[in-house]
């Protein structure tokens, strides 16, 4: 039976798709020695074209102060991490673009195995790919363990949603669910669902895994139960409730603070929430001009048109 660890650190390892190599060199370009390593991460994970969509990056530093020019972005990045950023490479035969999130490795693991950080748990129990490291004879272990973190307090906090006995498919197709309804993102029906079957095979080890541990129990063949009783689902339950307050006002604010370290930050938060809401609001060029000014007026108003769920 394979660990926790061992599944989370066969899973980085495995390739990423071809064309981010430019990406990565002006992320060791822009960063230097500070960089310590880059998770690829979301849809584009599992992409063969690169070009059409917005590939997802994690590039863990060493040290905020060394890594931002200036104190705010430094203290925003660790009261309310991660700060998130913009970048395009050229490449052949188009562009290659990313949006890329800044965090200390250390700040990372203390992130994933947060009781509450179902921000940090959602993204990165989801297969990864460890695509750059400056030290490959430590790092990818301790990147290894804080997604096994991660899986774990995602899993003790979902599973007892549902008392009944799941597949491991029902497990995380109802945590992404449960995720989903505490941020700014309301997905297509059966998005979770396409999710898990793009990567059967992981989620099946994964969930394996933690029955080993104890995080569950097998109660059949390929069927998990909670380990927690009534009481237990009810606490759940409640802790989620609360999560979905709270979820959306910490995804505002991560947003919104994307909004100054964007290039073009406005545009992309105006269609974001299009992109998931269908809500359209028109960016003015004062907007773009101060746009960490301009960001919460716009949030009023995406608002109150519905864009927020």
């Amino acid at each position: 039976m394979k660990s926790l660890t061992d599944v989370t650190a066969e899973d980085l390892a495995q390739p990423g798709p071809d064309g981010i190599q430019p990406l990565l060199d002006i992320l060791q370009q822009r960063y230097g020695d500070q960089l310590q390593a880059v998770l690829l991460y979301g849809s584009c994970r599992r992409d063969t074209d690169v070009h059409d969509g917005l590939v997802d990056l994690l590039a863990i530093v060493k040290s905020y102060r060394r890594t931002h020019s200036g104190w705010l972005s430094g203290t925003l990045n660790w009261s309310l991490p991660p700060n998130v950023y913009f970048l395009q490479a050229d490449s052949v035969p188009s562009p290659v673009r990313c949006k890329y999130a800044v965090i200390t490795l250390s700040q990372f693991i203390r992130r994933c195995r947060s009781f509450s950080d179902h921000y940090f748990w959602a993204r990165f129990t989801q297969p990864s790919r460890l695509v750059y490291t400056s030290d490959p004879s430590l790092l990818p272990g301790q990147i290894a363990v804080a997604r096994a973190l991660a899986a774990r307090q995602y899993c003790r906090r979902v599973a007892p949603l549902n008392p009944r006995p799941m597949t491991a498919r029902d497990l995380w197709e109802l945590a992404l669910q449960t995720t989903y309804r505490c941020e700014l993102r309301p997905e297509p029906p059966g998005n979770a669902r396409r999710l898990i079957d793009a990567d059967p095979d992981f989620w099946e080890s994964l969930t394996a895994a933690l029955a080993h541990e104890g995080v569950i129990k097998k109660s059949a063949p390929n069927r998990y139960l909670s380990t927690g009783g009534s009481f237990r689902t009810a606490v759940a339950r409640t802790e989620w409730q609360i999560r979905r307050v709270t979820g959306k006002l910490f995804n505002l604010a991560r947003l919104f603070k994307a909004a100054g370290t964007f290039s073009n930050g406005i545009d992309y938060i105006t269609w974001k929430v299009e992109r998931h809401s269908g809500i359209r609001v028109e960016a003015t060029e004062r907007m773009r001009r101060y746009p960490r000014l301009s960001a919460w007026g716009l949030a009023w108003r995406m608002w109150r048109q519905g864009g927020f769920r």
